[in-house]
């Protein structure tokens, strides 16, 4: 008869009590999915520990080859995709160029032959002062080269630290105030100036497609963008070609001198200041010569006492006066050929040269007036001269 082992106890007589001990099973090790959140952590730790004392294993026994763990590297950074992102991203890959500043020299020896290991390791004994003196200097550049990079990106670290300090929280798109473009006040100064055009005209930020309604109805080959979707619903209900875009990225793709003009409105008042150099040179360079650029603004002082606080505080830049505009756009090749005031008007009246001290009240509400109060806002009109 065969012994039982321990997991298999011997049965007892029958009559008898059994005196052999009976040895309970091992629980079930719980599925990751049933474990918590800190369970999760000790769980992938305790892998990582078997799986670095597995690779200790194999190297201290020589199973893995010279050179292989650096090979495999390789490979993962040629054909792999680098999964983390940000300041992790730029570590690990300066992690595999520390990595692979190091040269070996240890040439593998090993042969089918006998006679070839004898061969192979004389060979690498009678060239490793040649080779280790070139790859002393090999290596010391290498080194070299990945402390520069170390350096390198700490001083991005930094910059990104002190970009995202001063970055201001992004103005939200319902904090924006709706409008209606077609019965505006500088709607018919926009008709005029487009009217007679030959080739597309883009109405950016268009909202509900009122004007670009109005450009089509006039003979205008106009459509345009809008980077709230639920703003544009209403022209794409009556049939407009409209996109949920925005200004910069539409203009990122359309062709060089496709468009015979271009309408700016909305956010174009308060853009950053790289933001909107960017958006009149892509402007410039997609309006065909001779092509009309009409940019509606509301006035800096308007702005400041009608504006909501939220968009003041958030609004990454501040409208401009007419004469800055005209000096922005002149710098990307385009020349104003009119200026268009309107809005609301809240400008003093001057009292009667008959009244006491006309003279000097008049002065002060001249002041007040050109300081503070007049039109609200401007259409302004420029062409593309070269």
């Amino acid at each position: 008869m065969p012994a039982s082992t321990p997991s298999e106890p011997t049965a007892a007589p029958s009559g008898t009590e059994s005196t052999s001990p009976v040895v309970p099973k091992e629980p079930l090790s719980p599925k990751p999915d049933e474990l918590d959140a800190a369970e999760r952590a000790e769980y992938l730790a305790e892998v990582m520990a078997e799986i670095d004392a597995e690779v200790r294993h194999r190297r201290a026994s020589g199973d893995l080859p010279a050179g292989l763990e650096r090979e495999l590297d390789e490979l993962f950074l040629e054909f792999s995709p680098v999964g983390l992102q940000g300041k992790a991203r730029l570590r690990e890959n300066l992690a595999l160029v520390d990595g692979a500043a190091y040269v070996d020299i240890a040439v593998p020896v090993e042969s089918e032959k006998k006679i070839g290991v004898y061969i192979k390791r004389l060979i690498r004994k009678s060239l490793n002062w040649y080779l280790g003196f070139i790859v002393h200097q090999v290596v010391k550049f290498a080194w070299a080269v990945s402390r520069m990079f170390h350096l390198v990106v700490d001083h991005i670290e930094d910059i990104e630290t002190t970009v995202e300090s001063l970055r201001i929280p992004e103005l939200p798109a319902t904090a924006v105030p709706v409008t209606d473009p077609g019965a505006s006040w500088w709607a018919d100064q926009a008709l005029a100036a487009v009217s007679g055009t030959r080739g597309r005209v883009l109405h950016a930020e268009c909202g509900n497609g009122s004007l670009v309604a109005r450009f089509i109805a006039d003979g205008v080959d106009a459509y345009g963008v809008d980077p709230v979707e639920t703003t544009i619903e209403p022209a794409i209900e009556r049939g407009l070609d409209v996109r949920a875009e925005a200004a910069l990225d539409h203009l990122e793709v359309v062709a060089e001198e496709a468009l015979a003009g271009i309408v700016l409105s909305g956010s174009v008042q308060w853009l950053h200041p790289n933001e909107r150099d960017r958006l009149i040179a892509l402007a410039s360079s997609r309006l065909a010569v001779d092509g009309v650029l009409v940019l509606h603004s509301a006035t800096p002082e308007a702005w400041r006492r009608s504006t909501s606080p939220l968009v003041a505080d958030l609004a990454p830049g501040h409208p401009l006066h007419a004469d800055t505009w005209t000096h922005v756009l002149a710098a990307f090749g385009l020349s104003r050929t009119a200026l268009h005031t309107g809005g609301e008007d809240r400008r003093l009246d001057r009292l009667a040269t008959s009244s006491t001290d006309a003279t000097t009240i008049n002065a002060a509400i001249d002041t007040v007036n050109d300081l503070l109060l007049g039109p609200g806002e401007y259409l302004l009109v420029a062409v593309r001269a070269r």
